[in-house]
């Protein structure tokens, strides 16, 4: 009968997309492991416990939230939406697309003016240059509460230096609140990687192009997973013992695993977690049987 193996690298693997698609088994012990270690339903940032029976009971602690929830979600960027530039006196950076920023706000809160928003708080005009304060509000995905970012300060100059000329720049209240704006979506996470330096990273940066294929991938949206965890749900109850299981592993659910891995990690554990399911039903009946048949 065929042995299972290499289950417990398959979760680790995930995060690192180089990491190499060819191992195809399951592991007889981290298959199980996988599915206790599958955080419990009722909220994606944590939720409280119930309440202490009216018998005296010690009430169950509250579970921890998870206050990184926003930041993790929000941290990793699109290189395709970024471009480095240079600035008088040698500094180098990394400038990042302002449509890109809107386009992530909007996935994670919904659309502009209904899910988030900004506002301006003051301005001022000093040394020739344009100062605009603003904020950004969004609606807490699971409390539903309007929370505010703090107040951000963004600077553009009031003319450019063209053909040897200077002239207005009548883009500078807008680069001005695109700054600000900028400044405030940071303290939410938002593009955190380039602030801290992981950008510098080639390694990182193709990690990152890896990651944003993946989620472009019609095979990866919601819809895609959901039916291929269904399908993964009906082959595994037709398998009989252990050569059939590993059949099923072997036949590209390994590699599909890893690929829904870069952008849903709870349906890749959920997937895993039917394998480690089935097999100890396979183990168990084998089981009974061998005491039966003694």
């Amino acid at each position: 009968m065929g042995r299972m193996s290499k289950t417990d690298h398959l979760v680790a693997d995930t995060e690192t997309p180089e990491s190499s698609a060819t191992e195809t088994s399951v592991a007889e012990s981290n298959v199980t492991e996988t599915t206790q270690a599958e955080p419990k339903t009722g909220g994606s940032r944590g939720s409280q416990g119930s309440k202490g029976s009216t018998g005296g009971a010690r009430p169950a602690e509250p579970q921890r939230i998870d206050t990184m929830f926003l930041w993790n979600r929000l941290k990793r960027t699109d290189p395709k939406a970024t471009k480095p530039f240079t600035r008088s006196g040698g500094f180098r950076g990394t400038q990042i697309d302002p449509t890109w920023r809107f386009q992530m706000m909007t996935e994670v809160f919904g659309p502009i003016g209904k899910g988030w928003g900004y506002e301006q708080v003051d301005w001022t005009i000093a040394e020739r240059m344009i100062f605009i304060c603003a904020r950004v509000w969004y609606i807490d995905p699971e409390t539903k509460e309007k929370c505010f970012t703090g107040p951000q300060w963004g600077g553009t100059e009031m003319v450019r230096r063209r053909n040897g000329m200077e002239m207005p720049d009548d883009e500078c209240f807008k680069m001005s609140m695109t700054d600000a704006v900028g400044k405030c979506l940071l303290q939410l996470g938002l593009a955190a990687d380039v602030y801290m330096g992981q950008f510098d990273d080639s390694k990182y940066r193709e990690e990152s192009e890896a990651f944003y294929a993946a989620k472009s991938n019609p095979d990866l949206q919601p819809a895609a997973v959901e039916a291929f965890e269904a399908e993964v749900k009906r082959r595994l109850g037709a398998c009989l013992d252990l050569d059939d299981l590993e059949e099923v592993w072997r036949s590209g659910v390994c590699t599909r695993l890893r690929e829904i891995g870069a952008v849903d990690r709870a349906a890749q554990h959920r997937i895993t977690g039917l394998f480690a399911q089935k097999k100890a039903e396979i183990l168990k009946r084998e089981e009974e049987d061998g005491r039966e048949a003694a």
